[in-house]
């Protein structure tokens, strides 16, 4: 090559170098993203956010297990909790990795020559010449090969960002690019109206089937073949659903179905199913009884008198002769001991405020008390910003949320509840919602959970940390005065497809997991390996307990505290007790290095001859 030329190229290549090292990271953001982050950048060079002071860091010093870190170990004595304070605001973004990585094998190079008069072809594969047939036998087994080895690009996903996770995003790999919520599609959803006792008229965001499986990110579920394959879903009503109304009557089956006549009661039963088979349309939808008789769901659910087999309930209607009071009744334990004992994982309604008299206060109904179920809220599907500028999904004003005299908190999460199409009864305007659609919506999310991981078929206690882990975004207008509802919705890429960790424990013995020959405490430890240093993850822990037992002590019995090390340092601790009586442990926390995290789990349980089931599921947080 001459000299010049290749000289010319050098100093192109050193300016082009240049000019690259000279670009901040901050430009691989769109306009409005670069300003939220700049602008967040010099107030906190001013010590001020959102116009506000930095609080300092919180130090809550007691747990009631009484537990603190010394060297590195949990002991009987004080538990130093550390509360960071969540002073920065967030952006809804869409983040975009354009990493490709490359496959493990050799090159192939291929020419081709084609003569439109003589029709002549000519093929040269690796730089040497080949007739027609050789080509596409070696070409075609090099791709074969390659697409063994063939690495999935990455898919662009919604997140809810600080300033400084965004930066952390980008600082983590150059082809990383994150864009506002302005180049976010936007659905167009139906409005209409509704009046909520105590709220005043409402108005309703009507989201469209398509525009639920693109907000749930169950499009990506359906697209890749796991819509419920092979999954028993049971629903409870006053009637059957009318089989010449539903997607596919075919997968809907009748066992003992609730036998009124009451017009009412099939259209909701039909909306019901609507909405389990529009979500999940490979499961098998099984009628159920919500009489007095049949007050929780089918015997042997798991049986071979199920094809398939029932994994999940989906329980839309509240019934019980004082549902409106704040007691945890027996119907709540009746149900608590089905999922106790069968494995079923049940997803249950809060209720929707039907005001006074007939609700003197809203407290979730029953069933939605029991301890061991999901019991669903209801989301308005539109995200928008409240009057303190924070972007989130809605809380319904029509909720029940008032927990019981337990005091474990409920709802345990919010889910899409507000639906539009042609595929729902003409006698609701061609539309379902309220906490009624939230149920069947989140079942219809396990089960297309379950046909991809079967793992968590038969395990409600590894079902609950998963949808906790998973979800996206804030709340906004909470009337949930007494806490409950992890914050946001549930996503499926995050449920399914992101890095995640799960595991149980069923039937086993309390004091052989947590004591010691001698009697005293101790505790359990799971070491999870190949954390990523930076990355962050939530985990959840979730336990089972006989509703018999809480009826008849009136409280919960059992109670964790989870504590996660990496190389003996503390990386975060809760406890279940705190704020709230919770059936469940929820944290989040950054590992440090890579490597590996140990997760430390000490248990209070006051009914110690139950035996016990827990299962866990850590998930990265995007």
């Amino acid at each position: 090559m001459n000299a010049n030329l290749i000289l010319v190229l050098s100093l192109a290549g050193a300016v082009y170098a240049q000019a690259e090292s000279a670009n901040s990271h901050l430009d691989r953001l769109s306009p409005k993203a670069r300003e939220f982050v700049e602008k967040y950048k010099a107030e906190k060079a001013s010590n001020k956010i959102n116009g506000k002071m930095q609080q300092k860091k919180v130090v809550l010093k007691n747990d009631v297990l009484g537990r603190k870190i010394k060297n590195g170990h949990l002991q009987d004595t004080t538990v130093y909790y550390i509360t960071k304070d969540e002073t920065e605001p967030k952006m809804e973004v869409l983040v975009t990795d354009l990493t490709v990585e490359d496959v493990d094998i050799e090159p192939i190079s291929a020419q081709y020559s084609y003569n439109g008069e003589s029709k002549e072809e000519h093929f040269w594969l690796n730089g040497k010449k080949t007739d027609k047939e050789s080509f596409f036998k070696k070409s075609e087994d090099w791709e074969q090969r390659r697409a063994k080895k063939h690495k999935p690009l990455k898919k662009p996903y919604k997140a809810f960002l600080t300033p400084t996770q965004i930066e952390d995003k980008l600082l983590s790999s150059k082809n990383i690019y994150i864009d506002d919520d302005n180049y976010i599609a936007v659905p167009n959803y139906v409005t209409g109206t509704t009046y909520v006792p105590g709220n005043g008229t409402y108005t309703i965001n009507f989201a469209s089937p398509q525009e639920a499986l693109n907000t749930s990110q169950l499009n990506y579920a359906h697209a890749s073949g796991y819509k419920g394959n092979g999954i028993g879903i049971y629903y409870m009503e006053g009637a059957c659903a009318d089989a010449t109304r539903i997607p596919n009557p075919s997968k809907h089956k009748r066992k003992k179905c609730g036998n009124s006549n009451n017009s009412d009661d099939i259209v909701h039963a039909t909306a019901v199913t609507d909405i389990l088979q529009l979500f999940a349309p490979s499961a098998t939808v099984y009628g159920y009884d919500d009489s007095s008789s049949e007050i929780t769901g089918p015997d042997n659910p798991m049986s071979s008198s199920f094809n398939p087999k029932i994994y999940i309930g989906s329980v839309s209607m509240s019934w019980y002769y004082d549902q409106y009071t704040s007691q945890y009744e027996n119907f709540d334990a009746a149900f608590d001991n089905y999922i106790y004992n069968t494995g079923v994982t049940e997803f249950i309604v809060t209720g929707n405020i039907l005001g006074l008299p007939v609700q003197p206060q809203p407290t979730v109904v029953s069933p939605g008390k029991a301890v061991n179920a999901i019991t669903v809220g209801a989301a308005d599907p539109k995200k928008q910003y409240n009057q303190y500028n924070t972007y989130g999904y809605r809380f319904a004003p029509y909720n029940s949320y008032l927990n019981s005299n337990l005091g474990n908190t409920k709802p345990d999460m919010l889910n899409l509840a507000q639906f539009y199409g042609s595929e729902f009864p003409s006698e609701y305007e061609n539309t379902f919602h309220g906490t009624s659609a939230a149920a069947p919506f989140s079942a219809a999310m396990a089960a297309d959970l379950m046909s991809k991981h079967p793992f968590f078929k038969g395990h409600p206690e590894m079902v609950k940390p998963v949808f906790l882990t998973t979800t996206t975004s804030n709340t906004i207008y909470n009337w949930d005065t007494d806490g409950g509802a992890v914050q946001g919705i549930p996503a499926f890429n995050l449920m399914a497809s992101n890095k995640s960790y799960s595991g149980y424990w069923q039937n086993a013995n309390y004091a052989t997991l947590f004591k010691d020959a001698n009697g005293n405490n101790k505790s359990i430890e799971i070491n999870l390996i190949n954390v990523v240093a930076g990355e962050k993850y939530k985990l959840a822990i979730s336990w089972l307990m006989k509703g018999s037992t809480i009826r008849a002590m009136n409280r919960l019995p059992i109670h964790m505290a989870v504590g996660v090390f990496q190389n003996q340092n503390l990386l975060s601790l809760t406890s279940s007790a705190t704020p709230n009586e919770q059936p469940y442990t929820l944290q989040t926390f950054t590992a440090p290095q890579s490597g590996t995290i140990t997760i430390s789990i000490i248990c209070q349980n006051d009914a110690p001859n139950d035996p016990m089931t827990f299962g866990y599921h850590m998930a990265l947080v995007p």
